[in-house]
């Protein structure tokens, strides 16, 4: 199969991204949006704009799906003018939302009675990864669809790592995302202590990063609660969607994540005070209030 034509369906912060990295490694790139205004830039860039997402899906040999949840992935693909609908013998579908194990399983199998097929593949990365290309791949299907979707891949990361059948790789992306809940919580609520007790920011981070638990994440997140940064490159919003799909897999499976079920609710005390549009570093500003702190 030789992939000429590339859609993506959902222009928010990574999206975006990626479909202009499409256009900078000279695919035809198409797009669609739920929000029309929001296509315009690439349409000076150089993408075709799509009516409805049957349309992207008609005109392009792959789709790559990038949206917020699972409501907005079940409306791409299942709706009446949804991306199933366009599908066709051949057609390739690239999930790089993280949704559902079940929710992927079901897209996949869905297309495949029409003859497509779908590769889940969550990412992270964040908005420069999809920015530079440099993005990681967590994928789950069919072997031969991965192999297929290489060059489109490729264009977007760095590295891709085949996890399994279809919902390893949702599972996957639900465990990472729990790794970086735990990471944070941890790495805030002692920066916190540290600040009440006299330490500075930079102080504590070199000699986090000096140490056995050392972490380049630290140093990201270290320099913007310094500089009191939190422009969004994944929000509360969505680690907290994360965390609520994580819970619901670990209940389905009978494994108990005490840890993470504590820890949502402080994200969602920082969405209470209107943090959640905000990078999942804002956090921190609930644990300072917490602690009589100020910024």
């Amino acid at each position: 199969m030789t992939i000429r034509k590339v859609g993506v369906a959902g222009l928010g912060i990574m999206g975006a991204r990626m479909a202009r990295r499409l256009i900078e490694k000279g695919f035809e790139v198409m797009v669609w949006n739920r929000t029309a205004a929001r296509a315009e830039a690439l349409r000076s860039a150089g993408a075709a704009v799509a009516a409805t997402p049957r349309a992207l899906a008609e005109a392009c040999d792959v789709v790559v799906g990038c949206v917020a949840d699972p409501p907005a992935v079940e409306r791409l693909v299942f709706g009446a003018d949804g991306v199933l609908a366009g599908s066709r013998p051949g057609f390739l579908y690239l999930e790089t939302s993280t949704i559902s194990p079940a929710l992927s399983k079901r897209t996949a199998e869905a297309l495949r009675e029409k003859g497509a097929d779908a590769l889940e593949a969550p990412v992270t990365g964040s908005k420069i990864g999809a920015e530079k290309g440099t993005l990681l791949f967590m994928t789950g299907g069919r072997q031969e669809t991965f192999h297929a979707l290489q060059p489109v891949i490729q264009a977007l990361g760095t590295k891709a790592i085949h996890c399994g059948d279809t919902g390893m790789a949702s599972t996957m992306k639900l465990i990472g995302n729990a790794m970086i809940s735990y990471m944070l919580e941890g790495f805030c609520e002692s920066l916190t202590l540290g600040r009440k007790a006299g330490l500075s920011v930079e102080t504590m981070v070199a000699v986090i990063q000096a140490s056995g638990y050392a972490s380049p994440y630290y140093d990201f997140k270290g320099v913007a609660i310094k500089n009191r940064d939190f422009d969004t490159h994944f929000s509360i919003d969505l680690l907290v969607k994360d965390q609520a799909l994580a819970l619901e897999e670990a209940r389905n499976l009978g494994v108990p994540m005490p840890g993470l079920a504590a820890m949502r609710e402080v994200f969602q005390a920082a969405r209470g005070r209107g943090f959640g549009h905000e990078d999942i570093v804002a956090v921190v500003k609930v644990l300072e209030a917490n602690a009589g702190l100020k910024a």
